[in-house]
């Protein structure tokens, strides 16, 4: 079981540090800012709460507010209050956001490609996800 946690290790790190090194020069964005495009777009209305925002992307309450305090800056998603709770805050993709997440996901796309693509045979894609979604 070690060996496949420290395989797994690897290969997040290996993967992110590539997509790093494509995602702002190729998307203006980095890869962080991607992945709260990625799941405010799964969402209805494109909106999701703060928190549960911070839960998905893996980084604490805190640490969500900075870096969406920083999209919000540059336009991609903007802050809406919570109808019914007035502490309640939830992000929203802009169309700006929008436009950015279809530029930067196109970039993401052609980076797991160039990066990755070699690297498993065909079906092995698959097997590894089904094997990943069981741990999940």
């Amino acid at each position: 079981m070690a060996e496949l946690w420290e395989g797994l290790a690897r290969a997040h790190t290996s993967m992110t540090a590539a997509l790093e090194r494509d995602m702002v020069p190729e998307a203006g964005m980095p890869l962080a800012w991607y992945e709260v495009l990625l799941h405010l777009s799964r969402v209805p209305d494109v909106a999701m709460r703060y928190q549960d925002l911070a839960k998905v992307a893996g980084i604490t309450n805190s640490g969500a507010s900075r870096r969406l305090e920083q999209m919000t800056k540059a336009g991609l998603i903007e802050r809406r209050s919570c109808p019914t709770d007035r502490r309640g805050v939830f992000a929203h993709m802009t169309p700006k956001g929008e436009a950015a997440f279809k530029k930067a996901h196109a970039a993401f796309m052609a980076s797991l490609e160039r990066n990755f693509g070699s690297a498993l045979k065909p079906g092995e894609a698959d097997a590894v996800s089904a094997a990943l979604a069981r741990l999940s």
